[in-house]
Formats: structure tokens, sequence, C-alpha cells
């Protein structure tokens, strides 16, 4: 009701306006040109019919324009709710954070670029053993989504099978092979561990460099294969690692190492150097959050500019054998 008020007034304001102008116009002409007298009411009566027709024609213009504008912001709006909605929807697979019964303790975090991206992580535990995911799907928004949850739900789905994470991953690659034909493609970082024989065996698909630090030194997660679903079929392969307590493991998305690039260092070495500035008590936490802190600041790749991708990060500690949690 008060939208049509208020288009009325505009309305009327503006045939005022066109009247009051040829009303002036008509002035101008019978002072200037002199017409006789029987040519003043042919002068009037045509400005007056020239401003009535473009008085209507700028009223049915306005019409049609907000009839418009109208449609096109209840779409928006419409859109605007499913986005909101997916969004919502994807932090909720994210899983929360907390001391497992295996002793390890670890925390993610994940800034997508636009509403709904295609990074997650997730972790999964299957008897003995703790699985965790860090993946990155190619392409961002809407598509990316839809192949995120996908493979989230294939992972979660598999790992149910095999805990083995060449096995795992071939099996993954396969399936979203099949339904994407290699256009979308999935890199990614499966870590199992098990903590009875201290051991963890991870498969890195095309993903960057995962890193674990600890008493032994720095070691490289790095060995695997191609990304999953690139080829219809793809052999991975695992590399065991033995564990001990106070380790602590690494793992980002390219939208972390990119957005820390620097000309002629590797992103492994960038991300080590940032892990070694996180202060004392190294928690996966506190390294999250930093990590995160340094991508957020750094402009990103040189050269390219309104850079912005998905950013990941996810870091866990090895305590131990199983406790009681907290």
């Amino acid at each position: 009701m008060t939208r049509r008020v208020g288009n009325l007034i505009a309305s009327v304001i503006a045939a005022l306006v066109i009247y009051g102008a040829a009303r002036a116009t008509s002035f101008l002409v019978l002072h200037l040109i002199h017409p006789r007298r029987g040519e003043i009411l042919a002068v009037s009566d045509m400005m007056l019919a020239t401003a009535f027709g473009v008085a209507i024609y700028l009223w049915l213009s306005l019409r049609v324009t907000r009839t418009r504008l109208t449609g096109l912001e209840r779409v928006q709006i419409v859109v605007d709710t499913q986005l909101a909605l997916a969004a919502e929807i994807q932090r909720r697979l994210l899983p929360s954070a907390s001391t497992g019964s295996n002793g390890v303790r670890w925390a993610g975090r994940l800034e997508p670029a636009l509403r709904i991206g295609g990074d997650f992580y997730d972790f999964i535990q299957v008897n003995d053993v703790d699985v965790f995911v860090v993946g990155d799907v190619s392409g961002k928004g809407i598509p990316a989504s839809l192949l995120q949850a996908s493979a989230h739900s294939l992972f979660r789905t598999l790992a149910r099978e095999t805990v083995n994470p060449a096995e795992l991953m071939t099996r993954i690659s396969r399936e979203v092979f099949a339904e994407n034909a290699g256009s979308s493609y999935l890199t990614c970082l499966v870590l199992r561990i098990d903590a009875v024989h201290r051991t963890l065996t991870y498969v890195n698909a095309g993903h960057p460099t995962g890193l674990m630090v600890g008493r032994s030194g720095h070691r490289l997660l790095s060995r695997g294969g191609p990304p999953a679903g690139l080829f219809q079929e793809t052999a991975y392969e695992a590399e065991v690692v033995s564990l001990e307590d106070g380790d602590l493991g690494v793992v980002v998305s390219d939208g972390i190492t990119e957005a820390m690039e620097e000309d002629g260092i590797p992103a492994a070495d960038l991300l080590d150097r940032s892990v070694n500035r996180v202060p004392e008590p190294r928690t996966p936490e506190r390294v999250c959050d930093a990590l995160m802190e340094v991508a957020q600041r750094s402009p990103g790749p040189r050269g390219v500019p309104n850079w912005q991708d998905d950013k990941t990060v996810f870091a866990f500690l090895f305590e131990g054998h199983a406790s009681s949690g907290a």
C-alpha cells in the first residue's frame, strides 16, 4: 500500500513537471513567434498533447521498470536464501573437534572464498583407528560445492569398508571419475592414525604437501598420486610414518599456500617456516589460527588481481595411547 501511494505521488509530480515545462514552452513560442489568433489554440493544444503523451509514456515505462525490478529482487532474495542454506549445510558437515579416545587432538579452520566452496575436512573414527581427510574440489561456488558434498559422503561410506588410505583413494577416484568423467576432480590428503601401533599411514592425491613436526625432525607428506577423479583408473602409493608423543601434523589447501606464496621459495618451506613461528605450546588450535591469520594478511599470488580461493587449515597432535578425552 505504501509503495502504491509513493508511485502515485511520483507520477503526479512527474506529470506536473512535464505540464509546467509544456506551459513554459508554449509561453515562449507565443512571445517569440507571435502566431495569429487562430493559431494560438493549435500551438497550445499541440504542446499539451505532447506533454500528456510524454507523461503517459514515462508512467508506463516506470511501471514496467519497477515490475521488472520487483521480479529481479524476488529472484535475488530466493537465490540469497538458498545460498545461505547451502552455506549452513556445509558448515554443519564439518566435524566438531575434540580429543579422541585414540589420543589424537585435532582442529580445523575453513574459510570459503564465496558463500559456499569446495574445501572440506573430516574425521572418521573406525574401531581403533582415526581417519582424517582434507580435500579441495576443483573450481569454486555451486559446482564445487556439489562435488564437495558428494566426496564427503563417499569418504564416509567407503571408509566403513576400508581404512587403507591407498585402497580408499583408488575407490574414491574411480567414483569421482564415474560422476564427472575427469571434468571435475579432487585433491586431498588422507591420513590414518593407529595409536596402538603408533603409526601414521597417508596418501597425498595431488594436494599441497603436508608437514609433520616432532622430536625426530620435520617430515613432508607428499607421497601418493594424482588428484582423485582425474583419470578412469588410478593407483595410489601410501607411506607409513612412525609417530612419537608430541608429533604435530599440518595439512592446508592451496588457498593457504598460494596466499603465502613467495618467489623462489617452495610452498612446503613456507609452511614449515610459518609453523615454526607459532609460539609454544603449538596446539592444533593455535597452529590453525596462526596459519589462517597469515593467509588472510597475505595478498596472494603476484600478478593475479582480485585473487581469492577457499582456505583450509587442519592440524593434529599425537598425544599417545587412549585417553579419557577433554
